[in-house]
């Protein structure tokens, strides 16, 4: 008995010690850590996006690049700690072809498990291409979405010629040349109507595509009845789902909030540093000017023993000319020779990707080109990677490449010339003007201005032309590794989308700045393991520099286009850049050459 009343004892004890401890147990284990909070970031889409950063007496332009927006979302893509990004999507300036290759960026991000939400005050069509590739589109309660559809519009000049008494005696080569239709007609001829239509029908074709791939409930053919029903107000796209909500900003972070039960933050945006106007009435001022034209050098790494060289060529392609203010809205045969004459004489350089962004212009300094690309390729691989433009010269000058890339929404092809002069007789007449011409020479008068070509004169003009096409068609041959009567078939002037010179062979590759780099690292023979780097060339000098060089070399002479080129420093110079290459191919086709290998109109998204 007293054995037992001795276990009683201890087993009450125990009993009693657990029943302390327990309590004591619970407050020591250690509080669970906080959920932390999901991080959103803020990224605004808008203004305009190009190739290279323009380069002015009046400094850089606010212009933005696309490799620079590229390695932001890349960065964004491959943060960990970011769970969601909100897009603020406003008004953007960029190309069909470019803003497929954002499209496809775009893309990428939404693979991975961060939410992708849009936001629109109100857009068009670039908007909306962008924004149906988020997770969720919210459009603000009183915006209008002008989802409309695509339009070509064409300026004919021959009524306002006819008025001003000057004649327009032009010549092309090619059945689709229409560069000279403007000075010539009044309306569109057949074979015209024909390719911009074509043209125009693949375009919608791959915008109706894209707003289906990014909304799961809406086909092609439901786009295309959406699109023929537009523009919406907010209420309407929101009942049609061409949106998923209607929400100020404001209610948009607090729904973010919500659904995440307070646990979600959105990060504050990046605010562009904004450098101050130098005060030109002081000597800091002036020296903080100069500072600003002429930054200083950051030390560069060491550079690795395998490169990627990367040229660029945007805008129209001219002949060489001097001119004191550097600027890179133009394609000379100058800087792009030193460019490729570094990137084929340097070991270190495995391949070079050229990075064409051209409607032309030219034809001869687009042939200077197309012999640096012929030269460098014989050394090493080219890949020529097309932006939104390559047509006309801009396809001349790509085509000595090893492989083409191409977006679907490329204007590509236009293989063929075109020329002639302006008559100013009538206009000189009737403002009391009057020439008197001596010629030696059955022809001396065929570059006039005072008259039409005579016969023999228009003879030369088409036996000059005919070279030149037949010229133009061969190399496009070799370097398609084809026939001359299987390039001409495709020629002739006649534009192509990427996607569809791809099918005609003219293209290699649908892709964009990446692809081609992606093929130069493979045909270069860089490992994935390896070291390298992406050198751009020319390589970027302060403005100064550039300046102080360029008046070395203009040695005092004035160039006939000077004002030209002061008028292209002006900022507002952005605002007529949509019609600039042809203003400037007009003037060299006046002032320097007759025979023009150059787009005649632009595609813009709106």
């Amino acid at each position: 008995m007293k054995s037992l009343h001795t276990f009683k004892q201890i087993a009450t004890a125990l009993l009693l010690l657990l029943l302390i401890t327990l309590p004591l147990s619970a407050e020591e284990q250690p509080e669970e850590a906080p959920l932390p909070l999901k991080k959103y970031v803020e990224f605004t889409l808008s203004g305009t996006y190009t190739d290279t950063k323009e380069i002015s007496f009046f400094g850089t332009s606010s212009t933005k690049t696309l490799r620079g927006l590229f390695k932001k979302l890349d960065t964004l893509k491959n943060d960990d700690e970011v769970a969601g990004i909100i897009f603020k999507i406003g008004n953007i300036g960029i190309g069909w072809a470019n803003l497929q290759e954002l499209r496809e960026k775009l893309d990428e991000i939404r693979k991975t498990d961060k939410e992708m939400i849009a936001y629109l005050e109100g857009g068009g069509n670039a908007q909306y291409l962008l924004a149906a590739a988020m997770d969720k589109i919210v459009l603000m309660p009183v915006g209008t979405l002008n989802l409309i559809g695509l339009r070509s519009e064409i300026f004919f000049f021959k009524g306002l010629l006819e008025k001003l008494d000057i004649e327009a005696d032009m010549l092309a080569m090619g059945k689709f040349k229409s560069g000279v239709e403007p000075f010539t007609r009044d309306s569109m001829s057949d074979a015209f109507r024909e390719s911009m239509t074509e043209l125009l029908d693949d375009l919608y074709s791959q915008m109706l595509g894209k707003i289906a791939d990014g909304r799961d409930e809406i086909t092609p053919e439901l786009a295309a009845k959406l699109v023929n029903s537009g523009p919406f107000t907010a209420k309407e796209a929101h009942e049609l789902n061409l949106v998923d909500e209607l929400q100020y900003y404001d209610e948009l972070l607090d729904t973010i909030n919500a659904e995440n039960e307070g646990e979600a933050e959105v990060a504050p945006k990046d605010s562009e540093k904004k450098r101050k106007v130098p005060n030109m009435n002081s000597f800091a001022g002036m020296m903080q000017l100069f500072s600003m034209l002429n930054p200083p050098q950051r030390a560069k790494p060491r550079p690795a023993d395998k490169q990627i060289a990367l040229i660029y060529a945007s805008g129209p392609i001219l002949p060489d000319f001097n001119s004191p203010f550097p600027t890179t809205s133009m394609i000379t045969p100058k800087g792009l020779k030193d460019a490729f004459k570094k990137a084929r004489s340097d070991d270190a350089v495995k391949a070079v990707v050229f990075r064409v962004d051209s409607p032309g212009g030219s034809a001869l300094a687009s042939d200077l080109i197309w012999r640096e690309v012929m030269l460098t390729q014989r050394k090493k691989p080219v890949i020529v990677s097309m932006a939104n433009y390559a047509a006309s010269g801009g396809y001349y000058i790509s085509m000595a490449a090893g492989t083409i890339v191409a977006q679907p929404g490329t204007l590509t092809g236009s293989i063929g010339v075109y020329g002639g002069k302006l008559n100013m007789k009538g206009l000189y007449n009737k403002i009391g003007l009057t020439k008197e011409i001596i010629t030696h020479g059955q022809n001396a008068t065929i570059y006039s201005d005072y008259g039409n070509f005579s016969p023999t004169e228009r003879e030369r003009v088409q036996k000059m032309m005919k070279t030149i096409y037949d010229d133009f068609v061969n190399k496009a041959a070799a370097g398609r590794k084809t026939t001359y009567d299987e390039i001409h078939a495709v020629a002739q002037g006649r534009v192509w989308t990427g996607k569809q010179a791809k099918e005609l062979g003219l293209v290699d590759e649908i892709g964009g700045l990446e692809s081609a780099l992606t093929i130069a690292k493979k045909q270069g023979e860089i490992a994935d393991d390896d070291k390298y780097d992406i050198i751009v060339l020319p390589e970027e000098r302060p403005f100064l520099e550039q300046f102080l060089e360029s008046m070395l070399e203009v040695e005092m002479e004035i160039s006939e286009s000077l004002p030209l080129q002061i008028a292209q420093q002006h900022p507002l110079f952005p605002l007529l850049k949509g019609q600039w290459h042809q203003i400037m191919t007009w003037i060299t086709l006046f002032e320097k050459e007759r025979v023009i290998t150059a787009l005649p109109f632009d595609i813009t998204i709106r």
